[in-house]
């Protein structure tokens, strides 16, 4: 098998491991909301008009934000980034002429340099759940504690 075609099998792949990345981020991230969209839910529907004592209200306040923080940094995951138009992608394709595309496909393109760039994006979004999750964390003990010393 001839060397190049063995660096294209493998360029392939490499863009096919990262572009399904950057899709498990997405889904991940659609779960995610929908999990932190249910605890604050419970909480708009019973804290309000609920006397609570100082320590228990706030740690629901501070739960509460955390809540709120995560799904803006999820939210932040999800947005489309539309700056920037590398060559051999939609953004750059949106802005040409069909002459312009038809030349832009049959131009050589750096593969290599296109699977980093995705990489890039895909551990931006992973770092972005995950900061989402250690702020969820924080979040639900928060409002543990709320709950348990509402009880005490």
């Amino acid at each position: 098998m001839p060397k190049e075609l063995d660096i294209d099998a493998r360029l392939d792949a490499a863009t096919a491991t990262v572009l399904a990345e950057i899709s498990r981020t997405d889904a991940k991230s659609g779960v995610l909301l929908t999990a932190f969209s249910l605890p604050l839910a419970a909480l708009v529907a019973a804290v309000p008009g609920k006397p609570l004592p100082g320590l228990s209200a706030v740690l629901v306040g501070t739960g509460t934000v955390g809540l709120v923080a995560a799904m803006l940094v999820v939210l932040v995951v999800v947005r489309p980034r539309l700056t920037g138009n590398p060559r051999g992608s939609f953004l750059y394709w949106s802005l040409c002429t069909g002459e312009q595309l038809l030349a832009d496909l049959d131009a050589p393109t750096d593969r290599a340099a296109h699977i980093v760039t995705l990489s890039q994006i895909a551990r931006r979004k992973y770092a972005g759940l995950r900061l989402a999750g250690d702020i969820t964390a924080v979040a639900l003990v928060a409002l543990a504690a709320a709950l348990l010393t509402a009880l005490i």
